[in-house]
């Protein structure tokens, strides 16, 4: 019995080790993260990639001003005068979890409380996204998150990345067994991003037993319906956050885009006409040699790749162009997590939903950071193939990260 107990005891040890190493493997990658963004806004700044020569910005935080652009003058808004009594309006598009946290600043500078709970927020994305993988491979998934493109989205001054923290110690925590306080952290993403309920769909799935499953999925769904419902009672209007959401600001009206891609990419093919023909005879010939050489997921890869970039020439601004290269790299990552088996299922319906709602909204703006929220995804590139996580391949990433990051104060994030 001794014995056993001993060598039990060791095991332990040896596991207690390995997860502390792990911990400090991840932190680690935040950090690197952390200063890599960082370095790239105030050299962005100092340089003058990242200008803004109209002044029409507050410049809040010295040279890390453009992390404080676009929403979060909204998000003051309402932190400072509360929604609109009575009426509808644009301040009724954002979520009061964010607010409440500025105007609880005090006599600390709001601007400075937002960048001090957004820096702690991400440094428990990263570890929360670690500790919920299902394969056991945090670092990778931490690292897949440092190079997602539009990563660095995660320390502007808005609630996004405290919906992702929270969703992703909701997840660690159902998977622990622990569908309580999963549901209390799932709530408090749904107050924070209108997206913020569908972490509901995995906790659902993945809790055990009947009152496991109500509270833990139960919980952000609540959260969501009373954040509506004072919505409605403050402005009188039942659909005041989907008012808001139409008006022209932000155009967000339904799944129009799907109907207008078509006549986008006739218009690029009125124009390209020559250079999509030969492009897709060349095509078309690259596709049968790598299925020859590689194997026809290979030279599935490739043909997704060209169809895709022949679809961004349909693309009528630079902006969607961008957005929509960040959606082009989704759809196969979240193909990838169905391909992964049951045990992953639950996590692939949410990141589809996530995808969904954002790619449905009416407009592609703004894809990039919304799909952040679906954290499968960087699991998705942390167990599948390895020419994913290949050194090239994140190069790739970090440049176009790089490059995404100059564009913050021209194109809205």
């Amino acid at each position: 019995m001794g014995e056993v107990t001993a060598r039990q005891a060791i095991r332990e040890r040896v596991a207690a080790t390995a997860e502390r190493h792990a911990v400090v493997a991840v932190v680690a990658v935040w950090a690197a993260w952390l200063a890599a963004v960082l370095g790239v806004v105030i050299g962005g700044v100092e340089a003058g990639a990242i200008s803004d020569p109209h002044h029409i910005w507050p410049h809040f935080g010295g040279p890390l001003w453009p992390l404080f652009t676009w929403d979060f003058g909204w998000y003051h808004g309402v932190a400072v005068d509360g929604y609109p009594h009575g009426q509808g309006g644009p301040l009724y598009a954002f979520f009061p979890l964010w607010p409440l946290i500025l105007r609880a600043s005090g006599s600390i500078p709001d601007w400075a409380a937002a960048f001090a709970v957004v820096v702690a927020a991400s440094g428990l994305a990263f570890l929360g996204i670690a500790a919920s993988s299902p394969s056991g491979q945090g670092r990778r998934a931490a690292l897949a998150l440092a190079c997602w493109p539009g990563s660095f989205m995660l320390l502007l001054a808005y609630p996004d990345v405290l919906a992702l923290a929270a969703a992703a110690w909701a997840a660690a925590l159902v998977l622990r067994g622990r569908p309580f306080s999963a549901g209390a952290l799932g709530a408090v993403a749904a107050l924070a991003r209108p997206t913020g309920f569908l972490i509901a769909i995995p906790l659902f799935f993945v809790a055990r037993g009947r009152r496991a499953r109500a509270v833990a999925a139960g919980a952000p769904l609540a959260a969501s319906a009373a954040v509506h419902i004072y919505f409605w009672r403050r402005s009188g209007d039942p659909r005041a956050f989907i008012h808001a959401q139409e008006l022209p600001i932000w155009d967000r009206n339904g799944p129009s885009r799907v109907s207008k891609w078509p006549g986008h990419v006739a218009h690029a093919f009125s124009i390209h006409a020559a250079l999509l023909i030969a492009g897709a005879l060349v095509a078309t010939v690259l596709i049968v040699l790598i299925e020859r050489r590689l194997g026809r997921w290979y030279a599935a890869a490739f043909g997704y790749a060209v169809v895709a970039g022949a679809l961004l020439f349909g693309a009528q601004t630079t902006q969607t162009r961008i957005e929509s290269a960040v959606l082009a790299v989704a759809v196969p990552v979240v193909g990838l997590l169905w391909r992964f088996g049951p045990r992953y299922r639950p996590w692939a319906l949410f990141a589809t939903a996530v995808i969904a709602v954002s790619f449905l909204s009416g407009t592609v703006t703004s894809f990039a950071r919304q799909a952040l929220f679906a954290f499968p995804l960087y699991w998705a590139v942390a167990d599948g193939p390895r020419p994913l996580r290949h050194p090239l391949v994140a190069a790739i990433a970090v440049a176009a990260n790089v490059a995404f990051a100059l564009t913050l104060a021209k194109y809205a994030p």
